[in-house]
C-alpha cells in the first residue's frame, strides 16, 4: 500500500486503486503507442499489482504501530515467491499475454533480490525459460516483447509518482523513466497546479486522473486487526489530478 502523511492523517492508496490508476493513464494514450493485444494489456496494466498486499499474510505495522509505506517494508525470501506465484497464477488464468508482460514486471520489481537469494535466482531463471514457450506461441523474439512492457512500465511509474505526491514544486522536471519507444519522459507542475508531461503522447491535450484514497485521522494502532478495521470502515475519497500539453 502508498501510505502518504500529511497535517489530516495518513493518505491510504491501495496497491489495487493505484493499478487501476495506471490503467486509466494506459487509456489516455494515444492508439499509435499501444501494443498488441490492447484489451489484455490494458487489463494487465490495471491488475498489474493486484494480489501484491495481504494484509494477513505480513505485519504492515512499525514497531510503533504505524502503518507502512510499501517503500518501507522488508521481505523474506519465502513470502516474496509465495507473492509471486500467486501474482502469476491469476494472470495464467486470464491470458497468456497478460502472464508474459506481469512476469517481465516482477523480475523487474524483485529482479534485485536474484543475487541475495538462490531460490529466488532459481524462481526467475524458470520464468526465462516460461516465457520463452510463451513468446513462440505469439512469434515474438524477448527484445519485442519487453518494448511492449514498457508501456506498462511507463504507465505504473507514472501513477506511482501521482499516488505519492512526487512531482516537485515550482515547475521543477522530475524524471518519469525511460520506456515508450525508447524515449525518456518527464513531469513538472504548473503554477495553476496542472501536470505537464513530455513528451506528451496522449490523445487529449488535457485530461483528468482520479484514485481513491482512505484518510484516516488515527496515524498510530495497536494491532494490524485494528488498522484494518479502521481502513475498512474508512470511506474511500477521490484524489484528482489534471494532466495538460505544455
Amino acid at each position: 500500500m502508498i501510505v502518504n502523511k500529511s497535517i489530516v492523517g495518513l493518505h491510504i492508496i491501495l496497491h489495487e486503486s493505484h493499478g487501476l490508476l495506471a490503467g486509466k493513464i494506459a487509456n489516455e494514450i494515444k492508439e499509435v503507442y499501444r501494443p498488441i493485444y490492447w484489451i489484455e494489456t490494458l487489463i494487465a496494466i490495471s491488475e498489474h499489482d493486484d494480489r501484491q498486499l495481504d494484509l494477513n499474510e505480513k505485519e504492515y505495522l512499525s514497531d510503533l504501530g504505524v502503518p507502512m509505506d510499501f517503500t518501507e517494508e522488508s521481505y523474506r525470501v519465502d513470502e516474496v515467491i509465495e507473492r509471486m506465484k500467486r501474482i502469476l497464477r491469476t494472470s495464467e488464468n486470464k491470458s497468456q499475454w497478460i502472464k508474459l508482460l506481469i512476469s517481465y514486471h516482477l523480475e523487474f520489481i524483485y529482479g534485485p533480490l536474484k543475487n541475495k537469494s538462490k531460490r529466488i535466482s532459481a524462481f526467475f531463471q524458470k520464468q526465462v525459460t516460461e516465457r520463452k514457450t510463451i513468446l513462440k506461441h505469439f512469434g515474438l523474439t524477448n527484445a519485442k516483447a519487453k518494448t511492449y512492457y514498457e508501456f506498462l512500465r511507463f504507465c505504473d511509474r507514472l501513477s506511482l509518482i501521482l499516488c505519492k505526491d512526487e512531482t516537485p514544486a515550482l515547475e521543477r522536471k522530475l524524471e518519469i523513466n525511460t520506456s515508450i519507444d525508447g524515449k525518456t519522459f518527464f513531469i513538472k507542475k504548473s503554477e495553476d497546479e496542472r501536470l505537464i508531461i513530455s513528451p506528451w503522447i496522449f490523445k487529449k491535450e488535457k485530461f483528468e486522473l482520479s484514485v481513491e484514497e482512505r484518510i484516516l485521522k488515527e496515524t498510530q494502532f495497536s494491532s494490524l486487526e485494528n488498522f484494518k478495521e479502521s481502513l475498512l470502515q474508512t470511506m474511500p475519497q477521490s484524489k484528482k489530478w489534471t494532466l495538460a500539453k505544455e
